[in-house]
């Protein structure tokens, strides 16, 4: 089921289908021999039970029969759920293809953020410019810069928020417990490394005490 759902799943529904169909057909073919003598009826039935469609233009008459019914549209019901289970597992992306989109995404980011960065320090040297370095103030030109001064500042904020909302989805817990394990290498690493200097300290003290 874990390799191919899919598969698994239509084999299974396939074989419902056609032992369910024979089983209604065995139970309703002497009660209703008009309906049931053709197979295809009672494949008929079973399907549109098991789709939850329902039309009622052929209906079982024994219990036997309307036990089959029940059967089939609770499986179809819960073959339905797996289905939808498949699919959206078939859609999701994978874990390399999540890596890819959020580098993808990242570096969208980052040119944004540096055009963002590049916005406002061209709209403050275009205020500094327009107020400081002219004889005569234009107040609708700097008006102008300011507003975009403003709007460039609420893009670079923007951007940092989409920054730091793509990081906090790309840290799932597989990678939180990736990076602990890599972590804890190091620090085992660094353990090791330490105990072997110290058997040199102590190797070295030890010469040291017999010169003297």
């Amino acid at each position: 089921m874990t390799i191919c759902p899919g598969t698994v799943l239509l084999v299974f529904m396939v074989s419902l289908w056609i032992i369910a169909s024979w089983t209604l057909r065995q139970c309703e073919r002497f009660h209703d021999p008009d309906n049931f003598a053709n197979l295809l009826n009672s494949m008929w039935l079973i399907a549109i039970t098991f789709l939850s469609v329902g039309f009622g233009d052929i209906v079982p008459n024994t219990y036997c029969g309307r036990g089959i019914a029940v059967s089939t549209g609770i499986m179809g019901a819960g073959c339905t759920a797996l289905l939808v289970a498949v699919v959206s597992r078939k859609l999701e992306l994978t874990r390399a293809e999540k890596h890819v989109h959020n580098f993808m995404m990242d570096t969208q980011l980052t040119k944004r953020l540096k055009n963002a960065a590049a916005n406002v320090l061209r709209e403050t040297w275009l205020i500094y410019k327009h107020t400081r370095l002219v004889k005569r103030v234009n107040p609708g030109r700097v008006r102008t810069h300011q507003r975009k001064f403003l709007l460039a500042i609420y893009a670079l904020r923007k951007v940092k928020m989409d920054q730091r909302k793509l990081m906090d989805n790309a840290n799932t817990i597989t990678d939180m417990a990736k990076t602990q394990n890599t972590v804890y290498e190091i620090v085992s690493d660094m353990s090791s490394r330490q105990d072997a200097v110290e058997e040199r300290l102590s190797s070295l003290e030890d010469k040291l005490q017999g010169l003297q």
